[in-house]
């Protein structure tokens, strides 16, 4: 079993010390550290050698709040999955936060078991968005944008091509790109080509960013069948 190193970067410690007992119950997950505020997290990690997979950060912290964390770590760590914990789920902040890498979302009200299942699905697939976050963001997408063209958050029109909404839709999916390329009978370096393609067409940092442009602009439907196992 793979265990899943995580961070919790959260201010309120009756909050952060409930979360931390529920996940050491789980035998894939170690919580390496806890923190108050984003300044504290940020010297830790500068001091480790093994990093965490995920963190989990709360938007509203004392010195280096969640958006400014995330900044950081998208600059130094690239490769932590990043998955925010808070009370806002409008549009304005959900698009802001996906624009600038995070991978998840969840409302703080969330059970503990949707925590679990978030911090597995990213770790897996890169993204996690529940229905209550999508729905945030279909809403403010078309609340926003009048136009019935394709285009990213910021409201830029985008031109893509059918076999890229045909890989987009298999990314969506959770498919790998050695298993869209055997599905699609082409090869794993046109595969990555036509994903960069996208990455750079839709403005977007991570897998996280494609799968919310394919929601806001219904290229995708949560709730989709995922792939088959063992296909």
């Amino acid at each position: 079993m793979t265990t899943i190193r995580i961070a919790l970067v959260e201010d309120q410690k009756l909050f952060r010390k409930g979360i931390r007992a529920m996940l050491e119950r789980e035998p894939d997950i170690e919580v390496m550290s806890e923190h108050e505020d984003g300044a504290s997290f940020m010297k830790w990690l500068s001091e480790q050698e093994d990093l965490p997979d995920v963190v989990l950060l709360d938007m509203n912290l004392p010195s280096l709040n969640g958006m400014e964390v995330t900044e950081l770590l998208q600059n130094s760590y690239p490769a932590i999955k990043i998955i925010i914990l808070t009370v806002y789920n409008q549009y304005r902040f959900i698009s802001k936060m996906v624009a600038l890498g995070v991978a998840g979302y969840l409302e703080k009200n969330s059970d503990i078991e949707e925590v679990v299942l978030s911090i597995r699905t990213v770790n897996k697939t890169n993204f996690y968005f529940n229905e209550s976050t999508v729905r945030a963001m279909r809403e403010g997408y078309r609340h926003k944008s009048k136009n019935s063209s394709i285009r990213t958050i910021n409201n830029m029109p985008v031109d893509i091509s059918e076999r890229e909404v045909e890989i987009l839709k298999l990314i969506c999916m959770e498919y790998t790109t050695t298993e869209i390329a055997e599905k699609l009978y082409i090869s794993p370096r046109t595969v990555d080509g036509h994903r960069n393609n996208l990455l750079a067409k839709t403005d977007s940092r991570n897998t996280a960013g494609l799968v919310v442009f394919a929601i806001a602009n219904d290229l995708y439907e949560i709730g989709f069948p995922k792939k088959t196992p063992g296909i």
